[in-house]
């Protein structure tokens, strides 16, 4: 799926996917806090409020965890920011960032190529 219809977090062991920063460049690594943002997710595109949160489209080829960023929105986003995609597994949802899990690394947000991290991804849907 590229679209969920209802409002969500993301929570990485325990501790959601905190809110940007006001004063923040346009592109900045996502990190895990107090703060948790709620997330939209339509066509594809990963959204809280002004800002998108994924992959780069243009990263280094190795097989080493990637980043996640939050983006600003804007009209090149889409040429800027990989797809995300929701699967049903069960009761629970899982995000894909071009294919790849979501993984923490202190307090920071990167996705896992090698599929062989363990961190604990929890999407929750607001009511």
């Amino acid at each position: 799926m590229d679209s969920l219809e209802t409002p969500f977090t993301i929570e990485l062991n325990g501790s959601p996917i905190e809110i940007v920063g006001n004063n923040v460049e346009d592109k900045t690594q996502a990190k895990c806090g107090s703060e948790a943002a709620v997330f939209t997710l339509q066509d594809g595109r990963l959204q809280h409020g002004n800002w998108v949160l994924g992959r780069n489209r243009t990263e280094n080829r190795s097989m080493l965890p990637k980043e996640v960023y939050w983006f600003k929105s804007g009209d090149d986003v889409d040429k800027r920011v990989k797809p995300v995609a929701a699967h049903k597994d069960g009761d629970t949802i899982q995000l894909k960032f071009d294919g790849s899990p979501l993984m923490l690394g202190d307090d920071k947000v990167f996705t896992d190529l090698l599929g062989d991290d363990k961190t604990e991804v929890v999407v929750k849907l607001q009511s």
